[in-house]
């Protein structure tokens, strides 16, 4: 479902800003930010490598604070407003270099046999104003992936791949952790790119340089994610239709949802369990439609502020007092100024608690999808290469996000939309037209 334009902002004091207020802000920042992909589009190879996104969105709030006249608050709001690019990058936003803010998405149209990034596919497919939220999460998918591969394929799963060797007779030999052995004549390395950057000793003969240059080149963010129930969703608004019948009979009280996405600015609140006023984001799903409505948030964690998040809670039992306290503690500072709460209310205390804690899983890499910051090269060039593989020398295949189509970089859609890529591929060596 698409979320829209944000138009839930509260201040760095705690305060809301008004709707429309907000959605003026937002709608700006992403105006400029179409311009910093326009000029990273046109000027690709004149930029600095270590050019900044930042420095370039401050130096564009600053001209139109000076044009428009507007109050040095202007720009601290445009400032903190655009800082949820981490949760894209699933780091700093700092960190975001702008020769390769329009390489983000994919490889856009094909012209002349080589693919050209496209810079609006990246904003309008992948984080445009209008952001889509997957209500239903993906298990329908993947139920439907399993009925189809089930009873045609030997599926191994829990089963660590060790060593992917090319050997001498042709083929490719694969070792495991739990002692699996076997000869194949194509693999599809799905693996994500932050286990590709601490595994390339698996491969044998090493992956071509060019291959490695791209795996080591491109950035490997942390985005984890809190998620948190309560008895029934206190923040939705509640309004009384009193004159519907001219008081005879009791008003209708319609209960509307609250926005779906929402930003809490640079917290000066928190200065107990947030010194460094990272700023948060927040989804509520009580504005999902039915059946996936509940009364609960999400809160996404990245970069610094969600390495010390999930480090706080790391290895305890997610039903343990301990785990449900510190979480509480953490976050209370920001759900404490949503609509109607009530410190004494027991529908404004939380019943459950869940993390996620990619960073610490050796089997994502340690993180979670593909960033390009500063120092990144030409990601064109290494996107291009992680595409093509070496199926045609050695009948290696790369798939996953890192190596999606346009719009799919740092997302689910991205790679699946990659593994249907990689099977073309490896059907058209054998003359197999496959139709997806």
């Amino acid at each position: 479902m698409a979320c829209g334009a944000v138009h839930s902002i509260c201040d760095s004091n705690g305060g809301w800003l008004d709707s429309d207020t907000a959605r003026q802000y937002y709608e700006e920042e992403w105006e400029i930010l179409e311009n910093a992909t326009d000029k990273s589009h046109q000027e690709a190879q004149s930029l600095p490598d270590s050019a900044k996104m930042m420095d370039f969105f401050r130096q564009e709030v600053e001209k139109r604070r000076f044009h428009a006249k507007q109050p040095d608050s202007y720009r601290a709001l445009m400032v903190q407003i655009v800082e949820r690019w981490g949760a894209f990058m699933g780091s700093e936003c700092e960190t975001q270099g702008l020769k390769n803010v329009w390489p983000d998405a994919g490889f856009g149209e094909k012209y002349g046999g080589s693919f050209v990034f496209s810079l609006k596919n990246y904003i309008r497919l992948k984080v445009s104003p209008d952001n889509l939220f997957m209500a239903s999460t993906y298990k329908d998918i993947v139920n439907d992936l399993w009925l189809h591969v089930s009873e045609h394929v030997a599926l191994r799963l829990g089963c660590e791949v060790t060593a992917v060797v090319n050997s001498g007779t042709g083929g490719l030999y694969v070792e495991a952790a739990d002692g699996f052995r076997g000869m194949f004549d194509e693999l599809n390395i799905t693996a994500p790119l932050g286990w590709l950057k601490r595994n390339e000793g698996v491969f044998s003969p090493p992956l071509s340089s060019r291959i490695s240059t791209a795996i080591r080149s491109l950035g490997y963010g942390n985005l984890d994610r809190v998620f948190i129930k309560f008895p029934e969703a206190f923040w939705n608004a509640q309004v009384s239709d009193a004159n519907g019948f001219h008081g005879r009979e009791p008003p209708v009280i319609q209960e509307l949802g609250f926005p779906i996405d929402s930003l809490f600015l640079r917290p000066e609140y928190a200065a107990d369990t947030n010194p460094a006023n990272w700023r948060q984001e927040i989804i509520s799903f009580s504005g999902l439609p039915e059946p996936f409505c509940q009364p609960g948030i999400m809160f996404f964690v990245y970069g610094q502020w969600g390495r010390n998040v999930t480090g706080l809670v790391r290895g305890m039992a997610q039903d343990s007092p301990e785990y449900h306290k510190i979480l509480d503690d953490t976050f209370r500072p920001y759900y404490s100024k949503l609509p109607n709460y009530d410190p004494d209310s027991p529908k404004c205390k939380p019943v459950a608690f869940m993390s996620t804690d990619w960073q610490d899983d050796k089997y994502a890499g340690f993180g979670s999808f593909t960033n390009l910051p500063t120092g990144s090269g030409d990601c064109l060039e290494h996107f291009q290469a992680l595409r093509e593989g070496m199926g045609e020398d050695r009948g290696i295949w790369f798939a996953g996000e890192h190596t999606s189509p346009p719009g799919g970089l740092g997302t689910v859609t991205g790679a699946y939309w990659s593994g249907e890529e990689a099977a073309k591929r490896v059907g058209s060596g054998y003359n197999v037209t496959i139709d997806v």
